[in-house]
Formats: C-alpha cells, sequence, structure tokens
C-alpha cells in the first residue's frame, strides 16, 4: 500500500512539474502569439486587444493556475491558429500516433526476443555473427532515415503502399493498420536490435550461472532449462529496457509521422510550434508527458510477474 501511494504522489508531482516547466518555457521563448495570428501588418492596439483577450497579459502564475484548473477539468483551451477546442484537435489525433508507437512496439517484441534467443543459443556461431552485423547497421541508423528508405524501397520501387496515401481508421481501419506498417517497422528496427542484443548478453550471462548446471542435472534438456529457468531472469533487463523503449516510441512516431505524412499529433505538433499556438503545443507535451508516467506505473508489477522474488517496496 506504501508503495502504491509513493508512486501516485510521485506520478501527480512530476506532472505537475513538468507541466509549469512547459507552460514557463513558452512564458519566456522568443515569439509572440497574438502577432502570429493577426500577422505583421496589425496595429499595436489590435495586438494590445488579442493579447488581453488571449489572458497574456496575466501574471505567469495566475495563467498556469487557470490552464491548470482548466486542463483538470478536461478543458485544455483553445487553439490559436485553428480557432477549435484543443481537446477535440488532440482526441482526433491520440489513436493514430498511439496505434503507431504500439505498432511499433509489438513488432519490437517480435523482431527482438525470437532473434534474441536464436543468438544465444547460437553463441559464436555464423547465425549469432550474422544477427551481431545486422543489429549493429540497424542501431546506427536513425528511425527518420529508415522511413525515407522504407518509403523509397517498398513504396517506390515495389509498390507495395502508395507514399502518403494516407488511410483513416474511421473509414477503413484494416487499410490505416496496413499503412501504418512500415512507418512502425522504421521505428522498430533500430529498438529491436538494441534489445535483441541484450537479451542475448543477458542469456549467455544467466546460462553460466550455477542454478543451470542444477537444473540440467535434474534431468531437464536444452530447451526446458531455456524457457523455465534462463528466460525468467534474462528478461528482467528487457523488460526495463522495454518499458523506456515505449516511451521513446511515442516521440519516434511523431518524428517518423513527418516522414510518411500521417496526420497525428507529430503533425499539429510541429505547425503548432512554428505558429506559437502555445495551447496545443502544452496540451500534447502534457499528454506525453502522462502517457511516459501511466507506462512507468505499469513496468513495476510487470517485473514482479516475471519474477515473483521481486519486491516492490
Amino acid at each position: 500500500m506504501k508503495y502504491i501511494v509513493r508512486k501516485l504522489i510521485s506520478f501527480f508531482v512530476t506532472l505537475s512539474l513538468v507541466s509549469f516547466l512547459v507552460f514557463a518555457a513558452f512564458a519566456v521563448i522568443p515569439g509572440d502569439p497574438a502577432l502570429s495570428k493577426l500577422g505583421t501588418d496589425a496595429t499595436p492596439s489590435q495586438l494590445a486587444a488579442l493579447r488581453g483577450e488571449m489572458g497574456l497579459n496575466r501574471p505567469l502564475l495566475v495563467r498556469f493556475g487557470s490552464w491548470a484548473v482548466s486542463f483538470l477539468q478536461g478543458d485544455m483551451g483553445t487553439s490559436y491558429s485553428y480557432d477549435r477546442p484543443v481537446a477535440g484537435m488532440i482526441l482526433d489525433k491520440i489513436p493514430i500516433t498511439l496505434t503507431l508507437a504500439l505498432m511499433a512496439f509489438v513488432l519490437t517484441i517480435v523482431i527482438a526476443l525470437p532473434l534474441g534467443i536464436y543468438a544465444a543459443k547460437h553463441e559464436g556461431k555464423w547465425p549469432d555473427r550474422l544477427i551481431y552485423c545486422m543489429g549493429q547497421v540497424t542501431m546506427a541508423v536513425p528511425p527518420f532515415f529508415l522511413g525515407i528508405l522504407l518509403t523509397f524501397f517498398f513504396g517506390l520501387v515495389l509498390r507495395w503502399f502508395t507514399p502518403g496515401g494516407y488511410v483513416s481508421y474511421q473509414s477503413d481501419f484494416l487499410g490505416f493498420l496496413g499503412y501504418l506498417f512500415f512507418p512502425a517497422l522504421a521505428i522498430a528496427l533500430p529498438k529491436a536490435a538494441m534489445a535483441l542484443k541484450l537479451l542475448r548478453g543477458s542469456v549467455i550471462q544467466e546460462a553460466r550461472q550455477d542454478y543451470v548446471k542444477t537444473a540440467y542435472s535434474r534431468g531437464n534438456n536444452t530447451n526446458q532449462v531455456l524457457y523455465k529457468h534462463i528466460l525468467k531472469n534474462a528478461l528482467i533487463p528487457v523488460v526495463t529496457f522495454l518499458g523506456m523503449t515505449l516511451t521513446d516510441m511515442i516521440a519516434g512516431s511523431i518524428i517518423v509521422e513527418q516522414v510518411f505524412s500521417i496526420p497525428g499529433l507529430g503533425r499539429i505538433l510541429m505547425t503548432s510550434i512554428s505558429g506559437r499556438d502555445y495551447p496545443v503545443v502544452q496540451a500534447i507535451i502534457v499528454w506525453i508527458a502522462i502517457l511516459v508516467l501511466v507506462i512507468n506505473l505499469i513496468v513495476d508489477p510487470i517485473y514482479k510477474g516475471i519474477d515473483p522474488r521481486i519486491r516492490m517496496e
């Protein structure tokens, strides 16, 4: 119970701090939202009137307090550029970005676990060396460049999908998932290379422990020892990495969306930053922070599920 209380307190303190820092950052960086909205031909009186309407003339702490109370009530403000409620804009885009991040996460697991185990079982042999070399190359390539390569090869050369031909999840969900496959693959491949390298090393290290010799002495074969004993311990650092990876994939999705012309959070985030549309940017960053903190809350119980010997204190 104390563990849960401490985690919840840490969650709300961290979220409050992140929210304030984001709010304060946009208050001090150069740029005038009123000027961005009205243009350079606006008169000083028009700019002053619009700043007052936006509440930009109020003290920072007053504006933050008002924004925080409204955010907790589900009101994220109104977009300066689109004159639309920010909540509606984000709710339209969150399913796209989250689906892309989750697909990338699943692909990371599907690629990393079997290849990591296979490489460990063939330590020092040519399959292990081949997987190692491919992993090193993949880790060195950033996701956005992988996205460009995948778009060129699978989109323009093989024509397996139409670059820029986004399919809405509301009109064709299967087509939507199909279009997100290659963007998700671009995000997943570098993370999968890191995860399989970590898993390989962890499995090899655990295989040299005394309890493995004991398991063999009891008549277990290699697969029984691997899947019943070694993986239980070897997966713990991998789960830690995957928990952190999922948060990275949310940020990676925002970047890769630009390469594949996916109308997710990334597009309105970039547009809002350039247009000084601070309510939209603040809300997106805070929501990303919430997702990251929720993932961190979930990871610890998963550790205990993998290895009941771990106590959550």
